[in-house]
């Protein structure tokens, strides 16, 4: 049982404390206090009832005590009685420690009221009774019958401690200048009361303080591990054998920092708190309570609600895994695995010290002596340990501390002590613990004939050995310490080598737990001391050091040269020509089934420039081969690759201008068809791996500036977008748009000047009339010459249609809009340098240069926001007036960027734009318009436009959802600032894509609710992966589609395994062959399989009912409604395939999002480069076969981008964060998109 304690501490509250003394910049009782909350703090954490505290307050403003009554009690006041210390008496306590106002009191008095506490609480039992006094000795204090006082204490067992602040200590080496006389007598009697008190202490608290910080190791309860016999032989069969009863303590047993626990904070009041006691007291209203964690086993169960159904723990049963396989055990047989244990502790064997490897030790130490007061007991082990010192053995002993429990193999080591003779053991391992690990020797090299040389160039000299040594022990820090006598002695003992991490951590909540609102102080340094070798050591070793070096010839190795091209080649020390002996005469030949190592090569073996040139000739001809004979992109990751490698090489051979001239040559032969047609897709690639010009900032000697590469960059996008922006414009206005090679005389895809609709034909299919919805219609991009801009009357004929209207009335669904601040933006926005300055005269005028009318709309999300626009008409008409002028081309921009130009809404009900006044270009411009004048109306305020009730939420909410759609969107367009617009530099695309693909990382991570690698909850998703094989002749129809589903709600609750193993079952896999191709394999560039599908039967489809086959797959799902996730490797390219045959894979699956096993791997290996699928399973380690089967490979693809998105949330093997902490991170900074 562990022993009672109580203390009570005499804390000097006088005026005097509250002030600052010998330099020191805090008051002397908050200085002393350190002290004190030191050990009021470690008793709190021991949490131990019989661990009891008092305060009593000297030099108190007020008096209350027990014996204020008598005389020569006043001032001292009793702050917290005799009891446990908790939180909350912690936090009470300290509020009433302040300086008073007062000098008077006796500390005499106050130690009397303080040994009346300790006799009244603990009466005549058995406890620990100490008194600590906190002084300065600064009031009167009464030295008669200090030696009854001193008797009482002796006689109460109390321990007495003074510990005075600034007192005189000649040992500890302070002493106090131009002290008091009073403070002077004071000393001399506390000095007297201690001296006469047993085992009193009477000293400087600066001692005390400055102790703090070194650690106290917390004394731990011994344990036993074992209680029985120790024999040698079977006693059973051998009456002589060896039977000693004995006892097995801990020696050694880690110790680990306080733990946290999960707590959950109750605040009724609103308070805050950052501490909890153990008995969940309420504290400043505020309340902890514990969690307890429950879990619940379900199963499938197709009758049960939902699917599933509750089971109780014990109806589960074991399965050990073997193979890919689970061997079920049932409980009734758990025994089986089990190895039958009885409790016993046997020698079974003795080893020499010196055939013991050190090695072998592993686990923590134990210390077995024999069972007190057992004499024969203590005899055997004196013997056995005294025989093992003598043979200088140790002895190997089988071990099971409880019955069933598994056996250990311990080494016994003797252990000879004063009054303590035992045995040390530590765990040895087994066969299967030991890890065998083969080095060379340092002593000698062992030739590949078998010759053994013992001077080598990679072997040590003898003056490097008698360096090293020397070295070693001047660095000797067995003598390097001193000890309490000034003599040399060990520099870091164990027993003051303290763990920081464990006292840190207590510092850290001792400090919180008092000061809650301080900052935490710094890391002590007693806990940093071993943390680096000494200083002085190492400067007095310094030229132990040099010599050391010089010896060994170290030296440092210099940067990585950037041009080598005139270095000389690395020759074999042999002096031979080691190619030449090979036969090999193909010296900077480059293959294309090595390019790679084979550049590298002959970059590394080059000596004259045309070397270099050779080379980088020869690599580049393998590229365009490459992409030359790539069906579809199926060696553009190749080809990538050799131009990554052939960029950074000639970097670093200061050769940038031959890979400047490969990349622009190579240009030219991607937009001219050179290399087998329409290769432009390649040089996306290109540019989202960052492998064009290399600039100055990347190479000193590149004559392409920054400059020139962006613009080098800006013309191939223009040229590169046309495809996005046609798909942009068939968004626009909802109907295919097709490119032909010369322009037709008269395009069918205008309209005569009466036509009211857009007509677009497509080769084999009927032309449309129907009115487009987002696209400018004849009537908009129709432009009045000047002669026909106005009227008889010399009105402008644009503004005729709303000569009706009046304020407030709602215009035209049809008509089309453009927001006014777009107008006013257009120089900066949408022309170029040299035009700006010219156009922006006519746009700082523009109220003055034609007639407008202007409309407004107030916005849906703030109605207090309104927007003002002008038909879109009359802004041509003004841009073709500027044309005039000036002789330029201004136009409303093409493709996305001129959808702000044609802002309709169709179906919006009142929510259109609604009629404001109309503008004559005879008004000033600083009145804006003479109509603004009169109706009130100021344009620039929107507060003074008319009101829209009918533009309700209820009127809101009754639109139609493609009407609803589309006026959101135009606001969302509305609230964009045209002047934000800007173009991204090539490193923010680089980095908007980068972000882009750990946004998809994400969303997978989500859409399987994984969190740290660990399955958060169910989830409901289906994914749909799809993958499709081309015939690799043109035309390169469609030869299979691969189909592979894992509906998540079959998963269940089913452990994933590793990466996501488990689950592989679960897939549900279709092959589909057209029927018209079914002859046909590939052959030319990759191996086609078509017949090897090894997760079912495939079926046959004529190609007109192959969409159908695979509505048919997803049908199901969609009649469920069912949350459908696409999946794909390089999933675009697939889906454009599929819509060759007729079938929008995005659209008729309604997919929530999709996921992209290449895009995943991306992110996962931080690779800016698209891998193959083959190369994704192998980095996964997922075992594979017929690739190029599109069912094989639509099975695997879902496999590795559920893999990957495992491989991504396990754990870093540095100490780097994980990519799922990067993510998490990312995700909550990143703004919408």
């Amino acid at each position: 049982m562990a022993e009672k304690e109580a203390t009570v501490f005499i804390l000097d509250l006088g005026a005097s404390m509250g002030k600052a003394h010998s330099g020191r910049s805090e008051s002397d009782l908050d200085w002393s206090m350190r002290y004190v909350w030191d050990k009021i703090t470690d008793i709190v954490s021991a949490n131990r009832k019989t661990l009891c505290v008092g305060v009593v307050g000297l030099r108190t403003d007020g008096t209350s005590n027990k014996l204020q009554d008598e005389d020569g009690y006043d001032n001292i006041s009793v702050l917290q009685e005799l009891g446990p210390m908790t939180m909350t008496s912690l936090k009470t306590l300290q509020s009433s420690i302040k300086p008073s106002k007062t000098f008077s009191g006796d500390a005499i008095s106050a130690i009397v009221v303080a040994i009346d506490m300790i006799d009244t609480f603990t009466k005549k039992l058995k406890w620990n009774r100490k008194i600590v006094m906190i002084t300065d000795a600064q009031s009167g204090i009464d030295p008669d019958d200090i030696g009854d006082i001193a008797h009482k204490i002796n006689d109460s067992n109390i321990s007495l401690t003074v510990l005075g602040v600034d007192f005189d200590d000649p040992e500890y080496g302070f002493k106090e200048e131009d002290k008091s006389s009073t403070k002077t007598e004071n000393e001399k009697t506390l000095k007297a009361l201690a001296d006469q008190c047993t085992g009193g202490v009477f000293a400087s608290i600066v001692e005390a303080i400055d102790e703090i910080d070194t650690p106290r190791v917390k004394q731990v309860k011994p344990y036993k591990s074992y209680d029985g016999t120790l024999v040698l032989g079977d006693p059973e069969k051998f009456p002589s054998a060896l039977c000693i009863n004995v006892e097995r303590y801990f020696k050694t047993h880690l110790a680990r920092p306080i733990a946290a626990s999960t707590v959950v904070l109750k605040s009724e009041q609103g308070g805050t708190q950052s501490t909890q006691t153990l008995e969940e007291e309420p504290m400043d209203g505020v309340e902890f309570s514990a969690v307890k964690q429950a879990r619940t086993y379900k199963v499938n169960a197709p009758d049960a609600p939902g699917g599933k159904k509750d089971v109780e723990f014990e109806s589960l049963a074991k399965g050990y895994e073997y193979g890919r396989t689970a061997v079920h055990i049932s409980e009734s047989e758990h025994n089986i695995t089990k190895l039958e244990t009885i409790k016993s502790f046997s020698i079974v064997g003795f080893i020499p010290w010196n055939k013991y490897e050190p090695f072998l030790s592993m686990g923590e130490v134990c210390v077995t002596h024999a069972k007190k007061f057992d004499e024969k007991s203590e005899l055997a082990m004196s013997s056995l340990v005294w025989g093992l010192n003598e043979l200088e053995s140790y002895a190997v002993a089988r071990l099971v501390t409880k019955e069933g429990k598994d056996p250990i193999l311990v080494l016994l080591a003797p252990g000879l002590e004063p009054e303590l003779e035992c045995l040390y053991d530590i765990p040895l391992p087994f066969a299967e613990d030991v890890r065998s690990y083969k080095f060379p020797p340092l002593d000698k090299v062992i030739t590949v004939t078998g010759q053994t040389l013992t001077t080598h160039r990679l072997l040590p000299t003898d003056d490097l050995a008698e360096a090293m040594g020397e070295y070693v022990d001047a660095m000797d820090l067995d003598s390097y310490g001193m000890n309490a006598e000034d003599e040399p002695a060990e520099f870091a003992p164990f027993d003051e080598t303290y763990n920081p991490i464990i006292h840190r951590i207590n510092n850290a909540v001792k400090h919180r737990a008092v000061h809650p609102d301080k900052p935490i102080e710094d890391i002590p340094s007693v806990l940093l001391r071993y943390a680096n070798p000494p200083q002085d050591l190492i400067d007095r070793v310094q030229d132990r050091i040099e010599d050391l070096i010089k010896e060994a010839d170290v030296k440092k190795v210099p940067p990585k040269a950037k041009g080598r091209r005139n270095r000389e080649a690395i020759k074999p020390i042999s002096g031979l020509d080691v190619d030449a002996l090979l036969g090999e005469d193909s010296k900077g030949q480059i293959t294309p089934e090595n390019a790679v190592p084979d550049f590298k090569r002959a970059m590394a073996t080059s000596e004259e420039i045309t070397d270099i040139q050779n080379a980088a000739k020869q690599m580049g001809e393998i590229i365009e081969s490459l992409v030359t004979d790539s069906f579809g992109d199926s060696k553009y990751a190749q080809a990538v690759e050799c131009i990554g490698v052939m960029r950074e090489e000639l970097i670093n051979m200061e050769e940038p201008e031959m890979y400047n001239n490969f990349v622009r040559e190579l240009k030219k032969s991607l937009l001219s068809g050179a290399l087998g047609g329409d290769r432009r897709d390649f040089w996306f690639k290109l540019r989202w791996s960052r492998l064009g010009l290399i600039e100055q900032s990347q190479s000193d000697v590149s004559k392409v500036t920054a400059e020139e590469a962006e613009e080098d960059r800006a013309t191939m996008s223009t040229i590169l977008d046309i495809k996005a922006r046609l798909e942009d414009l068939e968004s626009v206005i909802g109907q295919c748009v097709i490119l032909t090679d010369e322009p037709e005389e008269e395009p069918e895809c205008l309209l005569k000047k009466e036509d009211s609709g857009v007509t677009q034909k497509k080769e084999g299919n009927p032309s449309s009339t129907e009115p487009t919805m987002d696209g400018a219609t004849l009537d908009d991009a129709y432009t009045l010459s000047p002669e026909e801009e106005f009227d008889e009357m010399g009105n402008y004929r644009d503004a005729a249609p709303f000569d009706h209207l009046k304020a407030q009335d709602l215009s035209d669904e049809d008509a089309p809009f453009c927001p006014w601040r777009v107008v006013k933006s257009y120089p900066d926005c949408y022309t170029g340098k040299a035009n700006r300055p010219r156009v922006r005269i006519f746009f700082d005028d523009v109220l003055n240069c034609r007639d407008w009318n202007f409309f407004y709309i107030r916005d849906t999300r703030d109605p207090k926001k309104a927007h003002l626009l002008v038909p879109t008409r009359q802004v041509q008409n003004f841009l073709a007036f500027i044309n005039t002028r000036l002789g330029t081309e201004l136009c409303v921009p093409k493709g996305p960027p001129g959808r702000v130009f044609y802002l309709r809404f169709p179906g919006c009900g009142p929510f259109r734009p609604r009629y404001l006044l109309h503008h004559k270009r005879s008004s000033p411009s600083e009145a804006l318009t003479a109509a603004a004048t009169s109706s009130g109306y100021d344009i620039e305020d929107p507060h003074t436009w008319p009101e829209d009730e009918e533009a309700s939420k209820e009127a809101l909410k009754a639109l139609r959802s493609e009407a609803e759609t589309r006026l959101q969107a135009n606001m969302a367009l509305l609230r964009r600032d045209p002047n934000e617009r800007t173009k991204l530099s090539a490193e923010k695309r680089f980095e908007k894509r980068k972000e882009q693909r750990k946004r998809e990382l994400q969303s997978m991570l989500g859409y399987l609710e994984l969190k740290d690698g660990v399955v958060e909850k169910e989830s409901d998703v289906v994914f749909f992966c799809v993958d499709v094989e081309l015939i690799e002749v043109s035309p390169n129809p469609i030869s299979e589609i691969g189909i592979a589903v894992l509906d998540m709600q079959r998963v269940g609750q089913q452990s994933p395994g590793k990466r996501g193993q488990n689950w592989w079952s679960l897939i549900e896999a279709h092959h589909i062959r057209i029927k018209e191709y079914a002859g046909l394999t590939n052959y030319r560039f990759v191996h086609g399989c078509p017949g090897e599908f090894q997760f079912g039967e495939s079926t046959f489809n004529p190609g007109s009912e192959a969409h159908d086959a695979i509505r048919a797959i997803v049908k199901p799902f969609l009649d469920k409604e069912r949350r459908i996730v696409l999946a794909g490797h390089d999933l675009n390219q697939d889906v454009k395939y599929l819509s060759h045959i007729g079938f929008d894979l995005k659209h008729e699956t309604q997919r929530i999002g999709t996921v992209d096993s290449q895009v995943l791997y991306q992110v996962w290996i931080e690779s800016d480069i698209a891998r193959s699928l083959a190369t994704v399973l192998d980095e996964l380690g997922f075992e594979y076969s017929y690739l190029h089967n599109a069912g094989n490979d639509a099975v695997h693809t879902l496999r590795a981008a559920i893999g990957v998105a495992f491989a991504a949330t396990e754990p870093a093997t540095t100490n780097e964060p994980s990519l799922a902490t990067e993510l998490a991170s990312a995700t909550e900074q990143a703004s919408p998109v």
